[in-house]
């Protein structure tokens, strides 16, 4: 269950980076906050999961 929750939290953080990619002065410092903090959880889960 841990592997699935680091891989959906994984997938969710590069969905949420896409979109900011292209950055408009209108994105907010807050959208950019989430998304890597999402991404940093889910890549520590999957180097935790992974690592023997």
């Amino acid at each position: 269950m841990a592997k699935l929750t680091a891989w959906f939290a994984t997938i969710i953080a590069i969905l949420l980076i896409l979109p900011l990619i292209k950055v408009d002065i209108g994105t907010t410092l807050n959208s950019w906050l989430i998304a890597l903090s999402v991404l940093a959880i889910g890549i520590g889960k999957l180097i935790r999961n992974y690592k023997k």
